[in-house]
């Protein structure tokens, strides 16, 4: 046997193994919290944009991950199928998928999320928490036209970013709700 016929053998017995040990939806907290690894960044981004605690580095070695999945009670999101395999990865979301809306729906449909936790409520590079800012205090912080047009401002207190709705807000919103109720 040639090998890219073993290569592919050996990928295709790795799914299997991957689908005999699959998240069940029953194991996931409501709010369930997650650890993306090097191939997920944007994933990781859209989700927390919908709101979910989302710990993403590119990083993070194997071995790191799979150390936050269990010390921190996190679903690791992975396309590796040689990283899902190991016996020490327990919950898991093996995306088959190389598009963001369908990696989306595969999370929501695992995971048994109906509703988004907290829609703009996290930094999308830190993942902290965001907090609202008083409007005098980002006068300076943002774009004149910006502070005329927006009555409201977060901040991520570990970066110093600054968020306001802006106009692609709308977008964001129709999407993640297509995805929830195509789910």
């Amino acid at each position: 046997m040639g090998n890219s016929k073993s290569r592919k053998k050996a990928a295709s017995q790795r799914k299997i193994q991957i689908q005999a040990k699959a998240l069940q939806v029953n194991e996931v907290p409501s709010a369930p919290r997650f650890v993306a690894d090097v191939m997920l960044g944007r994933l990781a981004k859209w989700l927390r944009i919908a709101g979910f605690d989302v710990l993403y580095s590119n990083r993070y070695i194997d071995e790191e991950l799979i150390r936050l999945s269990s010390l921190e009670h996190r679903i690791l999101l992975s396309r590796d199928t040689r990283l899902l395999v190991r016996k020490s990865v327990c919950r898991f979301v093996f995306l088959e998928s190389g598009k963001i809306l369908e990696q989306m729906r595969q999370v929501f449909r695992a995971t048994g999320v109906k509703n988004l936790p907290g829609l703009l409520s996290r930094c999308l590079y830190c993942n902290e928490v965001l907090a609202e800012v008083p409007r005098e205090r980002a006068r300076d912080l943002v774009p004149p036209y910006v502070f005329e047009t927006q009555a409201k401002f977060t901040s991520c207190s570990a970066c110093g970013r600054i968020y306001w709705a802006g106009t692609h807000r709308q977008a964001v919103l129709r999407t993640l709700e297509s995805l929830l109720t195509s789910g």
